[in-house]
């Protein structure tokens, strides 16, 4: 009973660090769904002819809530399946346990080896491209306003330059204020009060020039800055996998040893259990008794009283002959 007891306290010990990671996923994905500036962001990862209608960290935000409640609601069937005599519950908690391991191992492979299969795609393929026939342009205005966000965040302006406005729609357009060539998210702002929505621009005038001046106008592309973004928030997605990969890797080996160990520590009770009946229904009593005596019952004789045995008759009873003996 002791080793049952200690295979299911360790069995709920990982079966409690299962639901803390699936409880960490729910606000991960609520954290990542309440920051817009890095949703918003993300649009740039997919241009807009690919079709998505949201950013790609907004599905990847819910696919987090989504994955999380089940993780939450695995590890309660897992810690109920624990106290259950049979092993169905069980199989079916292994079963879904390895499906999601390997669901986010394939996902992971899959964002690795083919990110446009998520819609999402290097910033080199098309990025300027995308500029100059998207921004500004009616019905496209979230892409506008991830790109001014990308431009006031990260302190670029162009994908490659400034340049990359002069053949935009924006100017051929004139969408635009006129004398503009630069969006006013290009230019510096004063520190602390930068915004892309509603641009203040330290010098409006010395942002215009031709020749981009470092103090007043951005002077790198934003390519290069978004893909170094790009890197960093796919290797903090990678290192999430790999470490919930292995804590599920965990309990998968702990189910299994559990298993082996509750169906080997039952065995030996019921073989016990048999064993202890089998004797019981096996025992004699009389030779029990008899093992308590030193000599088997035929080795002494002891003999009974002689109830025939002379006696004096009672003088009381027989008034005749009394003192006879009989």
């Amino acid at each position: 009973m002791k080793k049952i007891a200690s295979a299911k306290v360790l069995f709920g010990c990982f079966n409690t660090i299962f639901f803390a990671c699936g409880f960490i996923k729910v606000v991960c994905g609520f954290l990542l769904l309440c920051d817009t500036r890095r949703i918003l962001l993300s649009r740039l990862l997919a241009m807009p002819e690919d079709g998505l209608e949201e950013p790609p960290f907004y599905y990847v935000a819910l696919g987090l809530l989504v994955a999380g409640i089940t993780v939450c609601a695995v590890a309660a069937i897992g810690v109920w399946a624990t106290y259950l005599p049979g092993y169905v519950i069980l199989t079916i908690y292994f079963l879904v346990v390895l499906g999601l391991l390997m669901g986010e191992c394939a996902a992971g492979v899959v964002a690795a080896i083919w990110p446009r299969c998520y819609g999402i795609q290097s910033t080199r393929g098309g990025a300027v491209g995308a500029l100059q026939s998207y921004y500004a342009v009616p019905d496209f205005e979230h892409f506008t306003a991830a790109l001014d966000l990308a431009q006031t965040e990260l302190q670029c302006c162009g994908m490659t330059s400034a340049r990359n406005y002069d053949m935009s729609l924006w100017q051929l357009r004139r969408l635009g204020p006129r004398g503009m060539s630069a969006p006013l998210s290009c230019c510096v702002q004063p520190h602390g009060e930068r915004s892309y929505l509603n641009p203040a621009p330290v010098n409006t005038s010395r942002c215009q020039d031709i020749t981009p001046n470092a103090q007043y106008r951005y002077v790198p592309g934003c390519q290069t800055k978004l893909e170094d973004w790009y890197q960093h928030q796919y290797f903090i997605f990678m290192i999430s996998l790999f470490v919930l990969a292995i804590f599920k890797l965990a309990i998968l080996l702990s189910t299994v040893f559990s298993c082996i160990r509750l169906r080997k520590s039952k065995q030996d009770v019921h073989t016990f259990m048999i064993k202890g009946l089998g004797s019981k229904a096996n025992e004699n009593i009389y030779e029990r008794n008899m093992s308590l005596h030193d000599e088997p019952i035929t080795a002494k004789y002891i003999q009974p009283n002689n109830f025939y045995s002379p006696r004096v008759r009672n003088p009381r009873i027989f008034h005749t002959k009394p003192n006879e003996m009989v």
